[in-house]
């Protein structure tokens, strides 16, 4: 995802510089349409937190559910990458106004922010003491892809053309739309094979029943001393 993220950003100024001949001040303002979508989803977030926690408050059984708490926001958020991408690829000429193509981003952010925030929360939610070292490894993964890649940008640019090489952004955002569904169908059967999750589960069921025994044993004294009591009366 990373990746996708820093080289869609190298495509602006071949975009906007080669083609609509904006200087580097003007490009640079073509990236505020990103910000406009972010901020779209986080207001998209905030409104699914809300339907999440009338949902809990109501004890509906999908909400006690680790992949529908955060999953759907991205389910959601893929295609608003795979449609930037073929948006932004096939509206940059010169022929069409530059507003078109710009106007593509706020897609992106909205994408971006939404599958973000959404992978980073289940990321939590499943692995929850050992959510530090999950996020550690996403973000090892992510970084590392995000590092390398965006070197092969301009190469691919100029060698596919501004269309083609944005649209292969978009045939791999589509191939990536598939893991947040994926995750859905079969996160829970893949945690449950997860050493990690395994040792959760075990340590939640150890908890419980203490909780149960502390709850008998709180019960047992207050009806020994009601008993002690009456004697006494």
């Amino acid at each position: 995802m990373n990746a996708i993220f820093y080289i869609y950003f190298q495509s602006f100024p071949l975009i906007f510089i080669d083609i609509y001949h904006f200087n580097a001040g003007e490009e640079g303002l073509t990236f505020l349409p990103i910000g406009v979508g972010a901020i779209v989803s986080a207001v998209l977030y905030l409104l699914w937190d809300f339907i999440l926690r009338r949902a809990q408050d109501a004890g509906k059984p999908w909400s006690r559910n680790e992949e529908m708490r955060r999953l759907p926001l991205a389910c959601i958020a893929g295609p608003f990458f795979v449609i930037s991408s073929f948006w932004l690829g096939w509206t940059a000429r010169p022929d069409v106004h530059w507003i078109v193509p710009c106007l593509a981003s706020m897609l992106f952010g909205m994408g971006y922010l939404c599958l973000f925030m959404a992978l980073l929360n289940y990321l939590v939610d499943a692995y929850e003491i050992f959510a530090a070292s999950a996020m550690a490894a996403a973000s090892l993964s992510r970084s590392s892809f995000g590092a390398v890649l965006p070197f092969a940008a301009k190469p691919m640019y100029r060698a596919m053309g501004v269309a083609w090489a944005t649209s292969l952004l978009g045939f791999f955002s589509v191939a990536l739309c598939v893991v947040p569904f994926a995750f859905l169908k079969w996160g829970g059967k893949m945690r449950e094979k997860s050493k990690f999750c395994q040792y959760l589960k075990a340590k939640k069921r150890e908890e419980a029943e203490q909780v149960e025994r502390e709850r008998d044993e709180k019960a047992s004294m207050e009806a020994l001393q009601e008993g002690n009591a009456g004697q006494q009366v």
